[in-house]
């Protein structure tokens, strides 16, 4: 199983991308969120047309809003009659209701996300198949509902915390992950973590520790290289196993 950074960033894809992550197998390939930049990376890697699922975090724009060009007629001319229809998985809370929002406020028709996906809901209780890749879910803390995905080939796990404020419990959920994809959108601790449900380098080099997590990549990083330094300097300190910053365009194998 490998991962492939297409976007990291937060709140805008300023030199970065917003969050976007490929999951492939020899015979899949899934994406977590879909956020402002993730389009165009993901054309640019000739995987539109391919991806056989895409799983949406959370309602954020920063997590999902290029799925709005994505559905559009423009793709469906460029990826062909050969294109692949993905699966499109939203939290059933919150997921339709903003997609919905999001292209009645543009003026558009919200029937092109059931022309170009098959638009599904799932919740944290639900298990997922998506060809060789199995996802399990666990809620996240942070200012709307969404939930963290943990996927598995059988033989290797990742963990994608999405957006949340530092849980001890949380480390359950990544119990001996092989790669921890973890967000550390702060440098420095404060109430405003827990307000904006985000969490440091070192607080997710914690989460790291306790699950017994074999390698951390820290993502949804601010566009600021000294900081993300400072966070990643923290957080190897925290941390006994290996620890990076996740760039755009990085591949891993989780194994």
């Amino acid at each position: 199983m490998e991962l492939e950074i297409l976007g990291l960033g937060v709140g805008a894809p300023l030199g970065q991308g917003c969050p976007c992550y490929a999951v492939r197998t020899d015979s899949t390939l899934l994406v977590l969120d879909f956020g402002p930049g993730a389009h165009e990376r993901a054309w640019g890697r000739d995987m539109l047309g391919r991806i056989d699922a895409i799983v949406i975090s959370h309602m954020h724009l920063d997590h999902m809003l290029d799925l709005l060009p994505l559905s559009g007629e423009i793709t469906e001319e460029a990826i062909g009659p050969r294109g692949r229809r993905p699966i499109v998985w939203v939290p059933r809370e919150n997921g339709r209701k903003v997609l919905d929002a999001l292209a009645e406020a543009l003026g558009s028709d919200p029937a092109r996300y059931e022309r170009a996906f098959d638009l599904r809901e799932y919740d944290g209780d639900d298990e997922l198949s998506i060809g060789e890749l199995r996802l399990t879910f666990a809620p996240i803390a942070h200012t709307i509902s969404g939930y963290s995905p943990r996927v598995t080939d059988g033989r290797a796990t990742l963990v994608y915390s999405a957006d949340t404020a530092y849980r001890e419990e949380f480390a359950q959920h990544c119990a001996g992950a092989d790669l921890l994809l973890l967000e550390s959108t702060y440098l420095e601790p404060g109430e405003h973590l827990e307000r904006q449900g985000h969490m440091t380098g070192e607080q997710a080099a914690q989460v790291a520790q306790l699950a017994g997590a074999r390698r951390l990549v820290l993502t949804h990083t601010m566009p600021f290289k000294e900081e993300n330094e400072e966070n990643l300097r923290r957080a190897r300190a925290r941390f006994a196993g290996d620890v990076q910053l996740a760039t755009r365009g990085a591949v891993f194998r989780v194994a």
